[in-house]
């Protein structure tokens, strides 16, 4: 089993993920933990709060290190986007259906996904 680790960076009021998706795999685990020891908000789409245990509150506040493991192997439309706060909840979650969860910016001034685990930021 697997265990994939996402470290959110906090850039410019954003929470911006170190990898944009996660293979759902039934059994791995996914971990999830701010870069400055900050708060984030997980805000997680119907279908991921279906596959994650133990179930997620929804929104979730992410202080140190959550973990979760995969129930399922199915595809859904899974995602979860990452805000500053409560009130940067999503208006809507994608709607595709695959294999992977996705990994989002809630914030609608967010910078365009920029992966500071290789851009050096």
């Amino acid at each position: 089993m697997a265990n994939t680790d996402i470290t959110l960076f906090h850039t410019d009021g954003a929470y911006v993920p170190s990898t944009p998706s996660v293979p759902v795999v039934n059994g791995d685990t996914v971990s999830f933990s701010t870069s400055d020891g900050s708060s984030a908000v997980a805000f997680f789409s119907p279908d991921a709060l279906s596959v994650l245990s133990p179930q997620p509150a929804n929104p979730l506040t992410i202080a140190g290190t959550t973990a979760f493991s995969f129930a399922s192997s199915g595809p859904g439309a899974y995602s979860i986007f990452f805000g500053a706060d409560a009130n940067s909840a999503p208006a809507n979650f994608p709607a595709d259906s695959s294999q992977m969860l996705r990994l989002e910016i809630a914030a609608s001034d967010a910078p365009p996904f920029d992966n500071p685990m290789t851009t050096g930021h």
